[in-house]
């Protein structure tokens, strides 16, 4: 090992708490939506900006669109955090997690304070760090579903998992 690659400290508790985080962010955002009744409406009707506004007011106008939209939102959140804090299917879960952000994102592009560095990207970037490094293998029930036989029969699995 050179000075460049040698880690002074142990990457996996950082990893591992930042993982908890992220799925404590979503499950609290889910439950908070589901226990005070959640519409998007609001939000798309009134909160989005910038050159997909329109779609996005469409959106919020359509109760159709909002029938698929509401529920997709709360539940999705809530699965997300259970995936993320057990470490389940941990890189699908986080692409899932960059999707939902990113259209945060757009259905408020530009951003209020700052063109590019908002919130939703730093999520997104804190999404992919953990996909890379693999943050499902520490201390969460990836390990155990890569020893399945289904998974190890379809080796390509492993990627969606981690």
């Amino acid at each position: 090992m050179n000075k460049l690659t040698e880690n002074p400290l142990p990457i996996a508790p950082f990893t591992l708490l930042l993982r908890l985080l992220m799925g404590w962010i979503f499950l609290w955002a889910g439950f908070d939506k589901a226990i005070n009744g959640f519409t998007a409406e609001g939000f798309l009707v009134h909160g989005t900006s910038g050159p997909l506004h329109g779609w996005f007011q469409d959106l919020g106008a359509d109760a159709t669109a909002l029938a698929v939209i509401d529920p997709l939102v709360v539940v999705g959140q809530i699965a997300l955090g259970f995936a993320l804090v057990f470490g389940v299917a941990t890189r699908l879960a986080l692409l899932f997690a960059a999707v939902m952000m990113f259209l945060f994102y757009l259905a408020q592009f530009p951003p209020e304070y700052d063109l590019f560095a908002d919130y939703y990207i730093v999520y997104i970037a804190v999404f992919a760090m953990l996909g890379a490094l693999g943050a499902g293998r520490v201390l969460g029930l990836d390990p155990v579903i890569e020893e399945m036989p289904c998974v190890k029969r379809r080796p390509w699995m492993t990627w969606l998992l981690g």
